[in-house]
């Protein structure tokens, strides 16, 4: 880390349950959450995550590509560095199987 940098907080640490049933969504399940992110060019992103039953968590570019993945996530991991490119939308998805139930915490942020 040089002297210049800094850590900008993206997403502050959250937790919360995933898996439960919700008639409102299509699926029928509350199974996939999307949290989009606005993000500068020459920097990186970092996700912290931690869940009690697994989950898969991705990041996606501006380009609506997938740059990082990892599956079923239970104990803690830190994703990154995820370079970014260009100035604009990136996002991190989280999902779990359909009747899985998952407490999860994650945090993001950007050096």
């Amino acid at each position: 880390m040089s002297l210049f940098s800094r850590k900008v907080v993206l997403i502050e640490e959250t937790s919360f349950h995933m898996g439960e049933v919700d008639y409102t969504k299509a699926s029928l399940y509350d199974n996939i959450r999307t949290y989009p992110l606005e993000v500068k060019a020459g920097k990186s992103i970092y996700v912290r995550v931690s869940s009690s039953n697994g989950v898969d968590v991705s990041v996606i570019d501006n380009a609506g590509m997938n740059v990082k993945f990892q599956e079923h996530v239970t104990s803690e991991i830190v994703m990154g560095p995820v370079p970014v490119k260009e100035k604009g939308m990136m996002a991190i998805i989280l999902g779990v199987y359909a009747g899985d139930r998952t407490d999860v915490t994650f945090s993001v942020w950007m050096e």
